[in-house]
């Protein structure tokens, strides 16, 4: 029997700059989300692959002979760097150790390397790749600080990052459902685009091109806008309703979330951003 679905949604809240002792908490406890919904993300990253193919549409032209994907998942861009670039050295990084074995699985290439590591603590010597690449990962990360500071170290001078992330404004259907219910925060706060483009530039690097847009995903019903979260590993599912939730007020949630229907279906919408950036030669 599985258990109950009273969550949101997204959340695990991330913590706040006040509460860094708390980051190897959160950060084993993002790792484990996503070590369950391992054999379910192919099947419902669906709003994860229109973004990553997007990602690739602002790949700079250029030789590229070390590559790091960095929150590679289940490895959906391994086949697309090798066939683009052709690298000596393909390297695949996830804090999840189960993202990582789906990986290996799908991609059967005994020309790419994995490991299990932290966005925030980089285990690569200086000037190790010409280019990083990752999508919808960098969200995760609490200190962009430390991450931008890092990710330059280990690029060579003249190398890339492009990097697809989420932006403030993403899931305000949820949002918007929640606020006639509580006044509590349902979705993670995240970066303005400003914001992410300074923290970007203050890591010593030049941005070359950078977009934010507007995606949104359309669903039968509610309880599928919500399993697109839940499914590919970025909501908690815990088996007892969260301090002040009930089953009544979870179906509250649902009715008012499927009150905002379209004719195109129930919609979830994301800000992203696509970020090309390059260290300074």
């Amino acid at each position: 029997m599985s258990l109950p679905v009273y969550v949101i949604l997204n959340n695990l809240l991330m913590p706040t700059l006040s509460s860094r002792e708390n980051l190897t908490s959160y950060k084993q406890q993002v790792a484990q989300r996503f070590d369950r919904a391992a054999v379910t993300y192919d099947v419902y990253a669906r709003f994860q692959q229109q973004v990553l193919e997007r990602l690739f549409q602002v790949l700079p032209q250029m030789t590229v002979d070390s590559v790091l994907d960095l929150g590679t998942g289940t490895g959906r861009a391994i086949p697309l760097l090798r066939s683009l670039f052709s690298p000596n050295r393909l390297l695949a990084m996830d804090l999840s150790q189960q993202m990582l074995s789906q990986a290996r699985i799908g991609v059967h290439s005994q020309e790419t390397s994995f490991i299990c590591a932290d966005a925030e603590a980089l285990p690569f010597a200086d000037e190790t790749f010409d280019l990083v690449l990752s999508s919808l990962a960098l969200q995760w990360c609490l200190r962009p600080d430390v991450l931008f500071d890092g990710l330059y170290q280990a690029v060579k001078p003249g190398g890339y990052i492009v990097f697809s992330t989420l932006c403030h404004g993403s899931m305000p259907q949820i949002d918007q459902a929640w606020k006639s219910l509580d006044d509590n925060i349902h979705v993670n706060q995240y970066s303005t685009y400003a914001s992410l483009l300074e923290q970007v530039s203050k890591g010593g690097w030049a941005v070359t091109a950078a977009a934010l847009e507007s995606i949104t995903m359309w669903f039968d019903s509610p309880e599928e806008a919500i399993d697109s979260i839940k499914k590919v590993g970025a909501g908690l599912v815990t088996g007892q309703a969260p301090k002040g939730m009930s089953p009544s007020k979870w179906r509250a949630f649902l009715q008012q979330y499927a009150q905002l229907r379209q004719a195109a279906g129930v919609p979830l919408s994301y800000q992203v951003a696509f970020i090309v950036a390059q260290k300074p030669c």
